[in-house]
C-alpha cells in the first residue's frame, strides 16, 4: 500500500524512540482498519442504508385497504329512540375501501426509494472518507509528537555533556564563574518544552482513540512517514468516482424522482369501496358500491408551482456539481504543487541545512572547549540546530499529510 520514508536519525535518537514507543503500537494501515471497524459515524451510516433497503422493499405498492364499521340512519327521536329495529331505513354496515394513486405516482415512488438507497450508499461513502481521513489526522499527529518528544531526549544528553564541559573548564580555572547556571537554565528549558510535547501527544493519542474506539495501554505509532504514490493524472481520470462527485448521481435521481411525484399529481387518484348493510327483521339487507375520483382542476394553483419548484431544485443540481468539481480539481492542483515544494524542502534540510548546523555546533563548541568561543555561541548554535531538527519534522508531518489526504481523498476510489 505504501512505503516507509527513510530518515537518518542518530543512534542515541533512534535507540531513545524504540525504547520510549508502547508496545503495543500501530502502524497506519492498522489505525485506518481499526477506524473503519469502530467509528460509530460508520455504524450509523451502516443503519441508514438499511433503513433505505427496507424503505424501498414497500415503494410504489398500493396503500392498505380500510375495513369501517357503522350504523346508518339511527333514530334519535320518536318512541324508541336508539332502536335499530323501530325505523326501515337503519342498517348495520360494514364496509371494505381501497385508495388507488395513479400509476405515475407509484412509479415515481419506486423511483424515489430507489435513488434514495443509492443516496445512502453514497453517503456512506463519504462518512467512509471522513473518518478514515480523520483517524489518518490522528495517527500522524502523534507520530509528529512522538518523534519530536524523541528528539529532545537526546537535547538531555546533550545539555548534560555540556555541563560537564563547563564544569571541568571552571575546574582548570578557565571562563567566567557565569558560565555555571546556563546549563541548568537550559535544562528547565527543556523541561518546559517536554511537558508541553507530552500534553500534544496525549492529545493527538485522544485524537486517534476517538476513531479507532478504546486501546490497551498507551497507543502509539509504528513505523515512519507514510509515502503513498502521488498520480494525479490518474487521479484526474478517475475524479468523478470521487465521494463527494458521485453523490450527485443519486441525488440527481432522487430529485427527478420528486419531479416525477409533482408531476403525478396532475393525474387523478381515485378509490373504491364495497358495503354491505344489515337491516332489522323482515327487511332485505343491502349492498353499496363506491367509487370516487379526484378532481386536479387548478393546476395552476396547486400542481404548476411545485412541479416549478422541484423543475428549478433538479436544474440547480448541476451548477453545484461543476462548482464541487472545480473545487476538488484546484484542491488537488494545489496540494500536487504543495507535495513538490515540501520534498524539495526536506531534501534540502536533509542535505544541506542540518549539516551545516551540526558543522557550526560542533565547531562552537571545540572553540569552546579551546577557549577560542564563548559559552554563548555554543548554546545559540545548539539551538539553531534543534530548531532545524524540529522544523524537518513538521515539514515532513505536513508532507506526509498531503501525500495521506491525496490518496483518500483521489486514490482509493
Amino acid at each position: 500500500m505504501f512505503r516507509t520514508a527513510k530518515r537518518p536519525l542518530t543512534l542515541l535518537g533512534g535507540l531513545i524512540l524504540c525504547i520510549s514507543l508502547p508496545i503495543n503500537a500501530l502502524t497506519l494501515e492498522e489505525a485506518l482498519r481499526l477506524a473503519q471497524q469502530n467509528a460509530p459515524e460508520l455504524e450509523a451510516s451502516a443503519l441508514a442504508q438499511l433503513a433505505a433497503r427496507e424503505e424501498r422493499s414497500g415503494a410504489g405498492r398500493l396503500p392498505d385497504p380500510r375495513l369501517s364499521f357503522g350504523l346508518e340512519n339511527l333514530p334519535v327521536q320518536g318512541d324508541q329512540p336508539g332502536s335499530l329495529s323501530t325505523s326501515d331505513m337503519t342498517m348495520q354496515v360494514i364496509a371494505l375501501s381501497q385508495e388507488v394513486p395513479n400509476r405515475n405516482r407509484r412509479r415515481a415512488d419506486s423511483m424515489r426509494a430507489a435513488a434514495l438507497l443509492d443516496l445512502a450508499d453514497a453517503e456512506r461513502s463519504l462518512v467512509q472518507l471522513a473518518v478514515r481521513s480523520a483517524a489518518a489526522s490522528g495517527w500522524l499527529r502523534l507520530h509528529q509528537a512522538e518523534r519530536e518528544l524523541a528528539l529532545l531526549e537526546e537535547l538531555y544528553e546533550h545539555n548534560r555533556l555540556l555541563d560537564l564541559t563547563v564544569r571541568a573548564r571552571l575546574a582548570a580555572g578557565v571562563g567566567p564563574v557565569a558560565d555555571r547556571p546556563r546549563a541548568a537554565l537550559e535544562l528547565a528549558r527543556l523541561d518546559e518544552r517536554r511537558e508541553a510535547l507530552t500534553a500534544r501527544l496525549e492529545q493527538a493519542r485522544a485524537e486517534l482513540r476517538r476513531w479507532t474506539g478504546p486501546l490497551d495501554g498507551q497507543q502509539g505509532t509504528s513505523g515512519g512517514w507514510p509515502v503513498w504514490e502521488i498520480a494525479p493524472k490518474d487521479y484526474l481520470s478517475r475524479l468523478d468516482t470521487q465521494p463527494e462527485l458521485a453523490i450527485f448521481a443519486p441525488l440527481g435521481q432522487e430529485r427527478q424522482a420528486s419531479l416525477a411525484l409533482a408531476e403525478a399529481d396532475r393525474r387523478p387518484d381515485w378509490s373504491w369501496s364495497l358495503a354491505y348493510q344489515r337491516r332489522a327483521a323482515g327487511l332485505d339487507d343491502m349492498m353499496s358500491v363506491q367509487v370516487s375520483v379526484g378532481l386536479p382542476i387548478f393546476p395552476g394553483q396547486r400542481q404548476n408551482p411545485r412541479i416549478a419548484a422541484r423543475q428549478a431544485d433538479l436544474a440547480s443540481l448541476h451548477g453545484e456539481r461543476e462548482s464541487t468539481r472545480r473545487r476538488l480539481v484546484a484542491e488537488l492542483e494545489s496540494a500536487v504543487a504543495d507535495v513538490a515544494r515540501l520534498e524539495s524542502a526536506v531534501h534540502r534540510m536533509t542535505t544541506t541545512l542540518l549539516p551545516l548546523a551540526a558543522e557550526r555546533s560542533d565547531l562552537s563548541l571545540a572553540d569552546y572547549r579551546a577557549g577560542r568561543g564563548s559559552l554563548d555561541e555554543v548554546i545559540g548554535a545548539r539551538q539553531a540546530h534543534t530548531e532545524l531538527h524540529i522544523e524537518r519534522i513538521a515539514l515532513e508531518a505536513e508532507l506526509a499529510d498531503l501525500r495521506t489526504r491525496l490518496h483518500l481523498t483521489f486514490g482509493e476510489h
